[in-house]
């Protein structure tokens, strides 16, 4: 520290000391690579539990079950649940399309991003499987994701 004194006044300076350096919080576990499915007219009263519910019944692996809600609930027909592996995603698929759900018979159709992959590992590794990808074939009542 350097002390200088000016017009009577005195000035101290001192040299200013580096920032500490933050330690990141330890990262939680990575968030698994998903299978998603798109539900769709879902009755106004279902929610998330209700369609996980209706594909483990099935004894499906599901990993997420969510029904999206806007301003007005009466409008939130739809939503999504994800699978383990994507047999079980299109086998879920196969069988649970136009169920009867509350009284009302749903559609169920592969996600626009069907592989939900991570984003920093899908940076790192290039991996192009998180494109938006809405195509689904049904040949002989067996529908499969592309």
């Amino acid at each position: 520290m350097t002390i200088h004194e000016m017009e009577g006044r005195v000035i101290k300076m001192a040299y200013a000391r580096p920032k500490k350096m933050k330690i990141p919080p330890p990262s939680s576990q990575p968030k698994p690579i998903t299978f998603n499915l798109y539900v769709e007219n879902l009755p106004y009263e279902a929610r998330s539990k209700d369609l996980k519910e209706l594909f483990d019944s099935e004894d499906y692996n599901v990993v997420t079950a969510e029904i999206v809600f806007q301003n007005n609930l009466r409008r939130s027909t739809y939503g999504f649940v994800g699978f383990k592996t994507k047999t079980e995603a299109e086998a879920a698929l196969s069988a649970s399309h136009r169920k009867l759900l509350m009284g009302r018979r749903i559609r169920v159709a592969c996600g626009k991003q069907f592989v939900k992959v991570p984003k920093t590992e899908s940076l790192e590794l290039g991996d192009k499987s998180t494109e938006l990808n809405s195509s689904v074939e049904e040949v002989n009542t067996v529908v499969k994701c592309q």
